[in-house]
């Protein structure tokens, strides 16, 4: 597989046209998960991914739209406008070099602006390339009134799968007497006081090889499914 670790002469050799682009961030996540947590579930179903389809893999952009989260020293966030300028000339590279394809893979929640910026693209560029996002978010939290949003069940069993030896105490279970659209309101110290929106203490890393497994079907199968509608692949 073609990724961020190979050589220019194989780059050029093969000539990828579909590029796989994570997008994690550097936020909270408890007292159990790393900092990292988002980079590193969205780099390595990006990994499975772009390997499965035959894409180049990107490096993982490690900062989001995290302001919910500032109120923690080890959160670093950059703007919306920051993201959509960073993915625009990202997707100009790709574009100048003949990619027919980028598909954005988002670990962050919190990137509600993404939606707006893959259509600006596709708009404003004609499709080429034509940009696609898998959000995974939307794939493991669901709708607005989930109870498990942040460091909880999902997130922590994914990561016992993927990196077990980062993962420390399943503690810090709570469940806020609110919806998550309240992060557009309030930051998520005022909401949690640990930190978490969920029930880490439940997961299990058997469950985040099983959550694991599905995503990345579910998302080859949407990307698949939109290449070949719109002519990209046969």
């Amino acid at each position: 597989m073609l990724s961020y670790e190979s050589r220019e002469p194989d780059i050029s050799r093969i000539k990828p046209t579909i590029a796989v682009q994570p997008i994690g961030s550097m936020e909270q996540h408890g007292s159990h998960l790393p900092v990292s947590t988002d980079t590193i579930i969205a780099w390595e179903v990006s990994r499975a991914l772009a390997e499965k389809i035959g894409a180049l893999l990107l490096p993982p952009i490690p900062y989001s739209c995290s302001i919910e989260h500032s109120s923690y020293e080890s959160t670093i966030w950059v703007k919306p406008s920051t993201l959509y300028s960073l993915l625009r000339d990202i997707a100009l590279s790709l574009r100048f070099h003949g990619f027919k394809a980028l598909i954005i893979v988002n670990g962050h929640g919190g990137n509600y602006n993404l939606k707006s910026v893959v259509r600006e693209i596709n708009y404003r560029f004609g499709r080429k390339p034509l940009t696609i996002l898998v959000d995974l978010g939307g794939m493991y939290f669901g709708s607005r009134y989930t109870e498990d949003i942040h460091a909880g069940f999902h997130e922590t069993s994914l990561m016992l799968y993927l990196k077990q030896d980062l993962v420390g105490e399943l503690t810090g279970d709570f469940k806020p007497e609110a919806t998550r659209d309240f992060l557009d309101y309030m930051p998520i110290d005022e909401l949690t006081p640990t930190g978490v929106w969920g029930e880490p203490s439940k997961a299990s890393r058997e469950e985040g090889g099983r959550i694991f497994e599905r995503i990345v079907d579910e998302a080859e199968r949407y990307v698949v499914d939109v290449l070949k509608k719109l002519g990209v692949i046969g």
